[in-house]
């Protein structure tokens, strides 16, 4: 590969010697984000445009701080983070789960597939990562210290993830947890704490925000024995979605499960319904799509009622 060139503005130190010239911390050819491996950037980028439950805090295990003994160990926390922004169809919320046991934070993103809550992103973090650039300074997360450690200094090497930690993961409660808190609808009675101080009532809740609520009360509902009707409305919607994306060829079902923002399996589902409950034409052999059916002759602004 040739020689790269430079340019003033690529350095901090510009007048310096050639040889001494330091290349700018965010520089593309030195800032190397697989080295961000403290995750203080992602765990910030978690509380941006999202809802935020605090489900489990250290100290839940003592009624108050008189009742807190002098050698009182800190219980496990655990944080949902549902962001208004999703991350795709099904997606329901972010976590963080931390411990006093544990070596690292877990983070965590929950979703319904179709089969029920479920985890379907897992990663471990911890602290103390980084390297050494070519003048020999460490660069990584900041530490305790104002001063810079000296360069000789090099940081303990952590313990390693053994399946003992893995095994202290409570995937289980995480997930018993995260349900019976994404599921609880009592936000539209009470309203939402705003910045800790106010709450908002679901009038007052912008639009992203209450959207974001409510898709995650649906997702996190508990799988039932036995699925009920589809309501009349929503077959309704699907028809006439399907019939508008159906000419756009293939990749029809990925398009409305991100339309009506539900995984491809579910999406699946409600076009059979469609089908079956007469929104749809049945299937032909030899089409690729369905026409309307005898019960589509409405139009979008006045889906029937239910029967």
């Amino acid at each position: 590969m040739p020689k790269p060139q430079f340019s003033a503005d690529d350095y901090i130190n510009p007048d310096a010697p050639e040889g001494e010239r330091r290349l700018r911390p965010d520089h593309p050819r030195v800032h190397d984000h697989s080295y961000d491996c403290a995750r203080s950037t992602q765990e910030l980028d978690l509380w941006k445009g999202s809802l935020i439950s605090t489900v489990m805090e250290p100290w839940d295990a003592y009624g108050s701080l008189e009742e807190m003994p002098e050698n009182a160990v800190p219980g496990p926390s655990l944080t949902l983070f549902i962001k208004e922004r999703g991350r795709g169809p099904g997606y329901v919320a972010d976590f963080l789960y931390k411990a006093a046991d544990l070596p690292v934070t877990v983070h965590g993103i929950l979703a319904n597939q179709g089969s029920g809550l479920g985890l379907i992103e897992l990663e471990l973090w911890r602290p103390g990562w980084g390297y050494w650039d070519d003048f020999g300074d460490f660069v990584g997360p900041p530490t305790e210290e104002e001063d810079a450690p000296d360069q000789e200094e090099r940081p303990t090497v952590p313990v390693p993830i053994t399946s003992d930690v893995l095994r202290r993961i409570p995937i289980g409660q995480i997930l018993a947890r995260a349900q019976a808190e994404l599921a609880d609808q009592s936000w539209k009675d009470e309203g939402v704490v705003v910045l800790g101080r106010s709450r908002a009532a679901e009038p007052e809740l912008a639009p992203g925000t209450l959207q974001a609520l409510e898709n995650a009360n649906e997702l996190a509902q508990p799988a039932p024995r036995g699925r009920p009707p589809l309501d009349e409305s929503l077959l309704h919607r699907v028809a006439h979605a399907y019939l508008r994306e159906a000419i756009n060829g293939p990749g029809l079902t990925r398009r409305l499960a991100g339309l009506f923002d539900r995984p491809e399996p579910t999406i699946k589902d409600w076009i059979k319904a469609a089908r079956d409950r007469g929104y749809l034409s049945p299937a032909v052999p030899g089409r690729r799509a369905a026409g309307p059916g005898p019960r589509l002759g409405h139009s979008d602004d006045n889906p029937p009622s239910s029967s």
